[in-house]
């Protein structure tokens, strides 16, 4: 589905949306000012206002916000003193029957690319943003750079960016469908062992990736190898404690996500048609339907292990936790990563802010400070192959 069908800003969207911002932006700033005079707060008053003016987003015109995001060009990246030597495949998009995405690369990233099959792992990548807005690209510079430090361990790895549908021009389970195809292109078409495969998911990305490796099980496909879930949007029925405890510390605003559900789902009917998707902080078997009578269904029927991280300030933590917990109940290895006094978001945007950065670097030069969230995926990939190399089971 194209994406450029509701990103058009008329003049009266754009007049709206400066006099919005006349009007909340001084209100936002008082209350932020007096409310650190009861209440204590992590951050700096600059901080506490722009967390602030992100959770009034539901205020702002849907193709103003769709363009908001971090996102940079592909000419960008392969012009840079970074990759302006690497080979042009890199960013290839692609388009199949049933999914579109990028190959942000396959292999390599400072030379030429590889058969995918032939490489140590593979990333699926799945963009956050509310299943409204969000873009295959907006984390490319760190996907590179994920691939570029596995490359210096003499480690090959593919990164393929799914461009999944945005609601409200398609409602689920479009998405599903489309990161299932993706999948299956991954392990059918491009000869792929499944084990090898890390479905990455950030956010909204993180609720498709666990809506993906659900229906995967379904469907008695092989799981993917490893999920790695990035402050991932586990319950769409926006229902857990800290939506109340962290209501101030975030950058996310319940009304505004339970709109984009009602966006995602077309209202009530959707909740219910999709029940078994909407809520992945409950036990598993609370998920049944009557198709699966009989059947003790649990988590480690669906995954194979988990790396997932979270600020302990996301409105999202407590659902979060309660994923971690029954996973883990249910006999699945996952690594869970809290980092005291961040919101939703931090990880990602800690490495948006040294983008240009790192872009400016030659490629022989030592990017190792810039990019800390992307050294730290790096990690957890490289621990996947040493993992599937060493475990005669896989």
């Amino acid at each position: 589905m194209s994406r450029d069908s509701n990103n058009t800003v008329s003049l009266f969207g754009r007049l709206s949306f400066l006099l919005g911002l006349v009007t909340v932006v001084p209100i936002t700033v008082i209350s932020s000012t007096v409310r650190r005079l009861w209440r204590p707060s992590d951050y700096s008053l600059k901080d506490d206002i722009f967390l602030a003016l992100v959770r009034r987003l539901r205020l702002v015109p849907l193709p103003i916000r769709r363009k908001l995001g971090f996102s940079i060009e592909i000419k960008t990246i392969r012009e840079s003193p970074r990759f302006i030597d690497t080979e042009p495949e890199i960013c290839q998009k692609i388009s199949r029957p049933g999914f579109e995405g990028y190959w942000i690369c396959r292999g390599c990233v400072h030379g030429l690319q590889k058969s995918p099959a032939d490489s140590h792992g593979t990333l699926l990548w799945l963009h956050g943003g509310a299943y409204i807005s969000g873009s295959a690209l907006a984390a490319s510079v760190s996907l590179l750079r994920i691939a570029e430090v596995a490359a210096e361990q003499n480690i090959s790895v593919n990164v393929f960016s799914l461009e999944y549908s945005l609601a409200p021009e398609a409602k689920f389970q479009t998405q599903l469908d489309e990161v299932t195809a993706a999948y299956q292109f991954l392990i059918e078409d491009q000869g792929i062992d499944p084990a090898r495969v890390m479905v990455f998911g950030e956010s909204a990305g993180g609720h498709l990736a666990l809506s993906l490796a659900y229906n995967v099980q379904r469907q008695c496909m092989p799981k993917p190898g490893k999920l790695v879930l990035i402050s991932p949007w586990v319950n769409l029925a926006n229902s857990g404690d800290t939506f109340v405890t962290n209501k101030h510390k975030d950058s996310l605003d319940k009304w505004d996500l339970d709109e984009c559900v009602d966006h995602l789902l077309g209202g009530p009917d959707g909740l219910l048609k999709f029940a078994e998707y909407i809520n992945f902080a409950l036990p598993l078997s609370t998920s049944k339907t009557s198709a699966d009578e009989g059947e003790d269904r649990n988590w480690s029927q669906v995954l194979q292990s988990a790396w997932v991280t979270v600020g302990a300030n996301d409105v999202f933590f407590s659902d979060v936790s309660e994923f971690v917990t029954n996973a883990g109940s249910d006999g699945v290895h996952v690594d869970f990563r809290v980092e005291r006094g961040k919101p939703h978001g931090w990880f990602g945007y800690r490495d948006a802010l040294r983008v240009k950065d790192y872009l400016s670097l030659l490629p022989t030069e030592d990017a190792s400070a810039m990019l800390k969230s992307s050294e730290e995926l790096a990690k957890v990939v490289l621990d996947h192959v040493h993992g599937y190399a060493n475990n005669p089971f896989l």
